[in-house]
């Protein structure tokens, strides 16, 4: 089977947008760990007022895993994604590093890869999405510091059974 291929950063956009659910498993400490959370919800990028810039808008539930099921936590994000000419830019776009850089991206085939590591303090973070089609991919983070080694594996399916006319 052959991989899905964006043509270019402006196609990878085109592609983007509209409405997604995600499904998160987060993976803490050492060889071979057991799941220690998951999360689920909606997500959606939609255009804003400047060009190729999309919003990225995330809303769900996460669970601890380690505490039984309990009750679910309610979590929100917001991110801009600025696709330039060969980059990606990711920037905070909520709380109090609003507009400061998250991470950057290369398109390389049906992969955005690191363009950088994005350090926070003692820890860095370093992700990279994988495209299985215009209406599937994941996005697969690692933070590694002193006290970290965290695994974030998310996977994303267009709203509306494949229907790639969603909109944001």
């Amino acid at each position: 089977m052959a991989a899905f291929v964006m043509a270019d950063m402006a196609a990878l956009a085109s592609c983007l947008q509209g409405q997604w659910q995600f499904s998160r498993t987060i993976w803490e400490g050492g060889e071979a760990p057991q799941a220690s959370a998951s999360a689920s919800g909606e997500m959606s990028f939609a255009p804003t007022e400047q060009p190729a810039q999309w919003l990225y808008r995330e809303r769900g539930q996460l669970r601890m895993l380690s505490h039984g099921q309990g009750r679910p936590i309610l979590f929100s994000r917001l991110f801009d994604y600025r696709f330039g000419q060969d980059r990606l830019d990711v920037l905070f776009a909520d709380g109090e590093r609003v507009g400061q850089p998250y991470q950057s991206y290369l398109l390389r085939g049906n992969m955005l890869v690191p363009a950088a590591d994005h350090l926070c303090g003692p820890d860095c973070y370093n992700a990279a999405y994988t495209f299985d089609s215009e209406d599937a991919f994941s996005m697969e983070t690692f933070i590694n510091g002193p006290r970290k080694r965290t695994r974030v594996l998310t996977t994303y399916r267009r709203c509306g059974d494949g229907d790639n006319g969603g909109t944001g």
